[in-house]
């Protein structure tokens, strides 16, 4: 059972949430769309080196962590994640104001992950708004 602090807490965040989202005039994604662009993403895991985020709230910039043991309704949910992220803590999806596919995600050896092959699974999935260049592919959630 929950507690009341821990209630109002959540209420704080919903609430900075929702002041943070109110100066978007676009909202692109549903929970169900996000539901489904991770079963995505978690199948292509093997070859998905690094996801960034970055949340609505403020400037910070975050990675997102995805395996092939992702599980729906273990790890993720129809309204967001249970961790797996670097910033810590659950992470819904409507916070998320896009998450970005670097092509380097190591330097030391050079390590790139294939933009191509994440652009075609994530049109696969559906109509995303994309934003891509030759260093990196950004899904945005909000515009």
């Amino acid at each position: 059972m929950r507690t009341k602090k821990a209630k109002r807490y959540d209420q704080q965040i919903d609430r900075e949430i929702e002041k943070s989202i109110v100066r978007f005039s676009e909202h692109l994604m549903s929970n169900s769309k996000w539901v489904r662009l991770i079963d995505r993403l978690v199948d292509g895991s093997s070859w998905i080196e690094k996801i960034e985020f970055k949340k609505v709230q403020n400037e910070q910039i975050g990675e997102l962590y995805l395996e092939e043991d992702t599980t729906y309704g273990f790890d993720y949910w129809q309204n967001g994640f249970e961790g797996h992220n670097s910033l810590g803590g659950w992470l819904t999806f409507k916070e998320i104001e896009y998450l970005i596919f670097p092509k380097t995600v190591g330097t030391e050896p050079l390590k790139e992950q294939n933009l191509i092959k994440i652009q075609e699974l994530i049109e696969n999935v559906g109509q995303f708004v994309l934003d891509t260049n030759k260093d990196r592919i950004k899904l945005i959630c909000y515009r």
